[in-house]
């Protein structure tokens, strides 16, 4: 475990319940905006606690000092309820890699920190423009699942459904700053989605290859333990491995109509693609 300085003092930190982790990420993410540093949030967080009086033993506060810790900082000064960062370092869980979400720090609750800094400073590319992923409020998430919900057809993934209801509304004419647009934008990521390509006129939509960490960090958000962390994780693999084949495929297929005379680069968006 890092050290922690704070006030010029190292902290004890002993073992919190994930309870009080829960506690203090929800703190965290009403603090969080669209720029900034998360790690600075979380350290704001704690400034507050302890402005409000609540001692080093609390079982909130001590998870705020090793969540600190984990995103990297190692010495911070309080005024009040603000802190200022004097010393930290890059961690994985600050830079909210797949790393950071090991089954002990999953079933502990200190992987939360690491799933802030990935869920809330994600950027997904659509048609290879590349979007910032702004988190939605519960509501608006709430309603574009009921819709993706029933139009899930049977057997279909849910990211494609998903990809789907983000082709209907940019036929809408909707742009990402529609916050619909953006709370399936969301919902993607969650599913670890990185590139999806959308073709109105052809009514083709295709994805490129998910990232594991951003699905691990939504689940972890959401509570799950590390077992069922691990079966997202496994799940996004088994995706990704039938992008590789359909990717192997269309290599092949290029190559023999081409007398396998030259080498075909693999597109950077590529995978499962249906008509609408």
């Amino acid at each position: 475990m890092s050290s922690l300085r704070v006030n010029g003092q190292y902290v004890l930190i002993k073992d919190p319940e994930k309870k009080d982790f829960v506690a203090f990420v929800n703190l965290c993410i009403a603090k969080i905006g669209p720029e900034g540093s998360i790690p600075h949030v979380a350290a704001n967080v704690l400034a507050g606690l302890l402005a409000e009086g609540k001692p080093h033993s609390d079982g909130v506060v001590q998870a705020g000092f090793e969540i600190c810790a984990s995103l990297g900082i190692k010495n911070m000064w309080t005024d009040g309820a603000n802190a200022n960062v004097t010393e930290e370092v890059a961690t994985d869980a600050a830079q909210g890699l797949e790393t950071a979400f090991g089954f002990a720090a999953v079933e502990s609750g200190l992987a939360m920190g690491g799933a802030l800094c990935n869920a809330f400073r994600r950027t997904i590319n659509l048609n290879d423009a590349a979007v910032r992923v702004l988190r939605q409020g519960r509501e608006s998430m709430e309603t574009v699942a009921r819709k993706v919900s029933a139009a899930k057809q049977i057997n279909e993934p849910i990211f494609m459904t998903g990809g789907r209801l983000l082709g209907v509304l940019l036929k809408e004419g909707k742009t990402v700053e529609d916050p619909e647009v953006m709370a399936v934008l969301c919902m993607l990521s969650d599913f670890g989605v990185t590139h999806v390509r959308i073709d109105l006129e052809k009514s083709t939509l295709g994805f490129g290859m998910f990232n594991p960490a951003n699905a691990m960090a939504s689940a972890i958000l959401q509570g799950l333990g590390a077992d069922k962390v691990k079966t997202v994780r496994e799940s996004v693999e088994k995706v990704n491995a039938q992008f590789r084949q359909v990717a192997d495929r269309e290599v092949a297929a290029q190559r023999q109509a081409q007398g396998g005379e030259q080498r075909i680069a693999v597109p950077n968006v590529m995978g499962t693609r249906r008509r609408r």
